[in-house]
């Protein structure tokens, strides 16, 4: 439990030794997260609709390197118009979302946006199945899943925590609806969001870690 621990805030340690406090280092740090969010997004929303790179190049007038570069998570050339042009061909409306510095928030959120995200790809389910499923609006769970900044409604994270059978208060939490979060809760959703970045279909890792989040916040709530 003392080395779990330890690791746990080791990334912690390394943010405040290499980057905490020098401006250069936290921008381009903030930047590369924002690059690799952009590209999940048109990968998302590329996978759900069920295309190829080449067919979604081909619906917006482009090349299927260029798709390739724009799901690169290294890759700094995003563009807003270019992300029109995509959200547009896939019937999809585009939106900016600017919100204030909450480090501790941010974590959390990051973590439920993963978490609604790999929940329903471990059913095999797209945005628009799983909203009719749970009755809630596809464009607020695609916003959900595309952005950490956005906060569910009340309805509908009461709507996703009962079909997942998770804990609404938990499920809250990790949405910024809940002030008070315990330590532990925090760290785990820290060690979930570290493990589940990837962009393809979940692998047998990252249904392990999936599953092993969900029993520890199922456990919480029990404790």
């Amino acid at each position: 439990m003392g080395n779990a621990k330890k690791t746990s805030r080791a990334g912690e340690i390394l943010r405040r030794r290499y980057v905490e406090g020098k401006p250069e280092r936290e921008a381009s740090v903030q930047a590369e997260r924002v690059n690799a969010e952009v590209a999940r997004m048109i990968y998302d929303l590329r996978y759900d609709a069920g295309l190829t790179q080449k067919e979604l190049a081909e619906l917006i007038g482009t090349t299927q390197s260029v798709i390739s570069r724009l799901e690169d998570s290294d890759y700094e050339g995003h563009s807003l118009s270019m992300l029109t042009r995509i959200a547009k061909a896939l019937n999809q409306r585009l939106t900016v979302l600017v919100t204030a510095a909450a480090p501790q928030d941010g974590v959390l959120r990051h973590a439920f946006q993963l978490l609604v995200r790999n929940l329903r790809r471990s059913k095999g389910l797209t945005t628009e199945q799983l909203a009719k499923k749970c009755g809630v609006d596809a464009s607020e769970l695609a916003a959900i899943e595309q952005a950490s900044g956005v906060r569910p409604s009340p309805r509908t994270l009461d709507q996703l925590a009962r079909f997942y059978g998770i804990p609404t208060r938990q499920f809250a939490a990790l949405a910024g609806a809940v002030t008070d979060v315990p330590e532990e809760i925090r760290e785990s959703a820290s060690r979930f969001a570290a493990h589940s970045e990837s962009f393809a279909r979940l692998s047998k890792d990252e249904k392990r870690v999936l599953d092993q989040f969900i029993r520890f916040l199922t456990s919480e709530a029990k404790a």
